[in-house]
């Protein structure tokens, strides 16, 4: 299992950015979870369906399946403390 198959789309926070690079054109752009969440029909979609859903916004290309990176995430910060 994968971490895009672990994680739902609704999981992510607003904060979150998601990179997603196009497999033909390497065309790069940043989505929003929540302006994803706008697309899809149902709450509960995978990080994987929508990778392999999202079709590319380049007008020459629009090729369907892209590859994601999620760039900004709160909660996969460093540990910040130590030892007295």
């Amino acid at each position: 299992m994968t971490w895009q198959e672990d994680i739902a789309l609704r999981d992510l926070d607003d904060t979150a950015l998601i990179e997603a690079t196009c497999i033909r054109c390497l065309h790069v752009w940043l989505q929003s979870p929540v302006h994803l969440l706008l697309k899809v029909d149902h709450r509960d979609v995978r990080l994987d369906e929508v990778a392999e859903n999202l079709a590319c916004p380049k007008r020459d290309c629009r090729h369907v399946g892209v590859r994601l990176t999620l760039i900004k995430n709160e909660d996969t910060s460093g540990f910040v403390g130590g030892m007295p």
